[in-house]
């Protein structure tokens, strides 16, 4: 390997080194959970989802070439759009990193609060969450990738360009930027899991009753984020946001999947706990036991409203 080359490695992995720093010692202010881990799952499922976007790139490359033209190709295209399973591993992706690292932020975020009790499980809801989140999460990133290249193609078809146009269009489009997108991504689906762990803490910590938003002020602040600095609810129940579309949100904690990708892509708002000293001053023990009553109490909600979320698929009663 040539001198410059070495150098020019090294520089890289000097500046990588340092970012990867500044984002544990950001994480840490902020009072995130296991910040040097939040830093290595970042990285984890950045490389994990580039090289699913690269390869689905490579995938639509080589059959738009093998078209004679835009129209024989807009013909097929959703046949080829059917072969397209390279973004399926983003799902397996993010599932190992959200399993991997979300039950050491929801010890990590109870031991801050209260470290006499033992977190020993997350809830199901939580442990479904991760499954079913996974799983749209690669379909909505199959879903954008597909718009950008079928937005491509139209204006070809308009233009009357060649397949080789199109290629060159593609390859030279923010299409092909797959690190950049897995990066953002990546920190995103961090500070999600952050927060989700967050709430899956706080809801099995008997001493925590509320949440509070807080708004950070890293990053670029939305102003109607900045707006719910402060809000204050119960911590079962969720917040109220008026999105910057008009419409009313109802995320129990910031970056919830139920929020548009605008009020989500990074995000570093966070949840303060609520907390009630009596209870936090009870015996270990009890508080214990109310923590194990809690989460026996959050499973069997979630077992009810699958329940009773398949007897309306059926078309059977619910219970009462």
């Amino acid at each position: 390997m040539c001198q410059r080359c070495q150098s020019l490695i090294k520089a890289i992995d000097r500046y990588l080194a340092k970012a990867d720093d500044d984002l544990a010692d950001e994480l840490k202010d902020e009072g995130r959970a296991i910040p040097q881990d939040s830093v290595q799952m970042v990285s984890d499922m950045e490389d994990g989802i580039a090289a699913a976007l690269v390869s689905q790139t490579n995938y639509f490359i080589k059959k738009i070439k093998a078209q004679k033209s835009v129209a024989a190709l807009m013909d097929v295209f959703d046949e080829i759009k059917a072969g397209d399973v390279y973004c399926d591993e983003i799902a397996t992706v993010a599932m190992e990193q959200f399993k991997k690292y979300i039950p050491k932020m929801v010890v990590d975020y109870t031991a801050a609060v209260d470290g006499g009790i033992k977190i020993t499980a997350v809830s199901k809801r939580t442990t479904a969450w991760i499954d079913s989140w996974s799983h749209e999460l690669s379909e909505i990133m199959k879903l954008n990738s597909h718009t950008e290249i079928e937005n491509i193609l139209k204006t070809a078809l308009e233009n009357g360009d060649s397949i080789a146009t199109v290629t060159r269009t593609i390859l030279d489009s923010g299409i092909r930027d797959e690190y950049y997108k897995a990066r953002r991504v990546a920190m995103t689906e961090m500070f999600r899991a952050q927060n989700v762990s967050k709430y899956e803490s706080s809801m099995q910590t008997p001493c925590i009753t509320g949440k509070k938003w807080r708004h950070t002020g890293i990053g670029k602040p939305r102003p109607n984020h900045q707006d719910m600095d402060g809000q204050t609810v119960d911590k079962g129940k969720p917040f109220t946001l008026i999105g910057a579309d008009g419409a009313t949100y109802y995320p129990m904690y910031p970056i919830d999947p139920l929020l548009p990708a605008g009020e989500a892509i990074n995000c570093h708002c966070i949840t303060e706990d609520v907390v009630d000293e009596s209870i936090l001053g009870l015996p270990v023990e009890e508080r214990q036991r109310l923590r194990d009553e809690a989460l026996a109490a959050l499973d069997e909600e979630w077992e009810k409203e699958v329940d009773e979320k398949y007897r309306a698929m059926v078309g059977l009663p619910t219970e009462e």
